[in-house]
């Protein structure tokens, strides 16, 4: 919807900030005290570059590709390009991020206390803040990315990720309460919770599609006639192409080519 622009890179990741993180600079400045105001974001966005940092580096250990991080006004995504393989993937994915954050929380107020530091402990407590907030059940929130993997012990995945969003919009018509006694920023999140849980669902159901349902794949057969390069794909006895047929299925985890021919 708004526009993103590279800062530059982290560990290797690509950090974009998109244009709904100014305009959040903006209301702040003006509605919230000037230049401390945009520090406390700036702080806290820092805090969030990190925490989504630990989600980056531990899927990329899993071999999950991550494309990027991005921060927007919703706070920050670590821009996964495919579906962790296994339940304890997507838990441990998940959890990377809280654990970073409550790990600088800690470590914020105990230099703090150590320090006689105001501004350590602000930190501190912006991180625990983060890593709370982070672990409400709603999906596509940590907390909800956890309570998936958890019920996939139990059940398959895609009714895992259907209680999951149910789960989900019960937080996000909490949040429509909430913003309406007063915390007005929590409607902004509401509607986003319940968008994202119906493209949760979509997602699983494709997911399930392409791991259950083999795929026929028609390829052409090259022979390799000479050092130099590629021969013609065309049989020497005749003029038709020399086709043959391949099934793809999931087998643990990996895919597998099978020939037909």
């Amino acid at each position: 919807m708004f526009k993103s622009w590279r800062l530059g890179r982290v560990l290797g990741f690509p950090v974009e900030i998109n244009l709904s993180f100014l305009l959040l600079l903006a209301f702040v400045f003006i509605a919230y005290g000037g230049l401390a105001g945009v520090l406390i974001i700036g702080l806290a966005f820092g805090s969030v570059l990190l925490h989504e940092l630990g989600h980056a580096l531990v899927a990329r250990k899993l071999g999950v590709h991550v494309s990027g991080i991005e921060l927007s006004f919703l706070g920050g995504a670590a821009k996964m390009q495919q579906m962790p393989r296994k339940a304890s993937h997507e838990l441990a994915i998940a959890a990377a991020g809280p654990a970073v954050s409550v790990a600088l929380g800690i470590g914020g107020l105990a230099l703090a206390v150590l320090f006689h530091s105001h501004f350590l402990a602000m930190i501190g407590w912006i991180n625990l803040v983060i890593a709370a907030f982070n672990m409400i059940p709603a999906l596509p929130m940590d907390g909800g990315r956890i309570l998936r993997a958890l019920l996939t012990y139990g059940m398959d995945y895609v009714k895992a990720t259907d209680v999951a969003v149910i789960v989900s919009r019960v937080v996000a018509v909490g949040f429509v309460l909430l913003g309406l006694s007063g915390y007005f920023q929590l409607l902004l999140l509401a509607p986003f919770l319940w968008m994202m849980g119906t493209r949760e669902k979509q997602i699983a159901r494709m997911e399930h599609g392409f791991a259950h349902e083999p795929q026929v794949i028609r390829h052409d057969g090259w022979n390799r006639r000479d050092a130099g390069g590629w021969g013609s794909p065309f049989d020497p006895r005749g003029h038709e192409p020399q086709v043959q047929r391949f099934v793809v299925r999931q087998r643990n985890g990996r895919l597998v080519v099978e020939p037909l021919d």
